[in-house]
């Protein structure tokens, strides 16, 4: 597994003068060389109310290992995402993978609007069916040509054909994934479009998944723990995944909550209090958000989807089961903000460390992937 690179920012002279004691000043001795300071750059995804919030290295607290470490830089993305879309085969039925790739055509431009797309298919070998590109007439004919595949398949399967793949399967294909990606070398943001089915654990794999916590020493390899580690691994490696199963149906009718007409109706309604404010006319009606979606609720609590949730949680990503989840990640993922820590002066010691961003002033956490390496 390669280390994550850490950026070496500025080379510093540095200047030292020393003045020789006595009467009889002397010209002063300048003694030069170079310091490296080594800096490593965290993404981070901001609570939606600080959006728009200035603000700089000292909001900032980062936690490694409960420690903290120093912010030298806090800023906006500005550089181009590296987007991936990654269909496993093995991973995602052909219903899914039809569905999944139907909808990723759809925001084709979205996609390429963030930076460069790459897709890729591992069925069960990972191999490349289209190099990065930013034009979004590759990305949707790519995408069409793979969802036709998928629907033929899905067609023509018996009945009944089908499950979930083995734990063997399941731990192969995620060390492929991982392979796959140590090989890369992006730089700035960079986003995992991984399509995948959940898998049927039994109870105990899906409380293991759902409490991130490391499985004790000795345990038998699971499927539950392979996705663990593959979860650790891509925050590591600053990946943002997103995993990507969609769903049959629609997401169900969003719920209404109690809006400004409702507000107005019970401002206009008689009551005992009468020396109340007027009522105030509503404005138009905002558009539901995703989580106002009884089927997207679900996706955060669907037993066979705890493998996904535990690949998104852990690298600040989301899973996307409905097609109206897509618009409002597009819009995040631009809005998330860099942030610089200094690297410790030890060599790295190629371990896996803890990683919390916190924002005290403001009594907010940010999103970031929970390992750094």
């Amino acid at each position: 597994m390669r280390t994550p690179r850490s950026s070496i920012l500025s080379r510093a002279l540095v200047a030292g003068l020393v003045l020789a004691a006595g009467a009889g000043a002397q010209p002063p001795k300048t003694f030069s060389g170079h310091v490296d300071i080594r800096e490593r750059e965290i993404l981070v995804s901001l609570p939606s109310n600080l959006a728009k919030a200035r603000l700089h290295p000292n909001d900032f607290q980062v936690l490694v290992d409960g420690q903290p470490r120093e912010v030298s830089r806090a800023e906006p993305v500005s550089a181009p995402w590296t987007v991936l879309i990654y269909v496993d085969r093995v991973l995602a039925g052909p219903a899914t993978a039809f569905s999944s790739e139907v909808t990723l055509a759809g925001h084709a431009r979205e996609l390429t609007r963030l930076g460069t797309v790459e897709v890729a298919v591992a069925g069960p070998d990972p191999h490349t069916v289209l190099p990065p590109t930013r034009e979004p007439r590759l990305v949707k004919q790519t995408l069409a040509t793979l969802s036709e595949a998928a629907r033929l398949e899905r067609d023509r399967a018996p009945a009944g054909q089908g499950g979930s793949p083995s734990g063997a399967q399941i731990r192969q294909q995620l060390d492929k994934l991982l392979a796959s990606l140590a090989s890369r070398h992006p730089t700035g943001p960079r986003a995992l479009f991984l399509v995948a089915d959940g898998a049927g654990l039994d109870p105990a794999e899906v409380a293991l998944l759902d409490g991130g916590a490391a499985p004790p020493p000795g345990s038998p390899e699971s499927a539950a723990a392979a996705f663990l580690h593959a979860g650790r691994q891509l925050a590591a490696q600053g990946w943002v995944v997103i995993p990507v199963a969609v769903q049959p149906g629609g997401p169900g009718t969003p719920a209404s909550p109690r809006g400004e007409v409702d507000l107005f109706r019970e401002g206009a309604s008689p009551s005992q209090h009468t020396n109340g404010p007027p009522a105030v006319l509503p404005g138009r009606a905002s558009a539901p958000t995703p989580l106002a979606y009884p089927g997207v609720v679900a996706l955060s609590t669907e037993p066979r989807l705890a493998p996904l949730r535990a690949l998104a949680e852990g690298t600040a990503g989301v899973v996307i089961g409905y097609d109206v989840q897509l618009p409002a990640l597009f819009a995040e993922l631009p809005r998330r903000w860099t942030v610089w820590v200094g690297e410790p002066e030890a060599p790295a010691d190629g371990r896996l460390h803890t990683l919390a961003v916190r924002l005290p002033g403001r009594k907010a956490e940010a999103r970031a992937p929970r390992w750094l390496r």
